[in-house]
């Protein structure tokens, strides 16, 4: 056993940490202080609040599931670069594009429901 292996345990802890921050990164690049300063102060019940000035938390939550969707695109993206085969390629580069087109459709159409 090298000097360098990692343990199981080791590499738990660092997918666990590298989960989390992708999942804090995420919340502040949808937008999680904006849905807590200003959606509570419109004080609407609303999904979408009809502003692009405001959002609502559940606003923030569907913008880090589009954001984790386009993610999957551009994963799927790298692992056609590493595929061996050229059908394994093909399928992984078909799925990345379509995965990211889906989240840049999602995204723009709830930019476009705010108004």
């Amino acid at each position: 056993m090298s000097k360098y292996s990692v343990s199981p345990r080791t590499s738990k802890i660092v997918t666990i940490a590298a989960i989390v921050y992708l999942i804090v990164f995420f919340a502040l690049a949808g937008g999680i202080f904006n849905a807590l300063i200003e959606g509570i102060a419109a004080g609407s019940q609303a999904f979408i609040l009809p502003t692009r000035s405001a959002q609502t938390l559940s606003e923030t939550i569907v913008f880090v599931f589009i954001l984790f969707i386009g993610m999957g695109g551009a994963l799927m993206l790298h692992r056609a670069g590493k595929a061996v085969g050229s059908k394994t390629q093909a399928i992984f580069l078909a799925s990345g594009f379509a995965l990211i087109g889906i989240s840049f459709m999602l995204g723009l159409t709830l930019v476009n429901l705010k108004g």
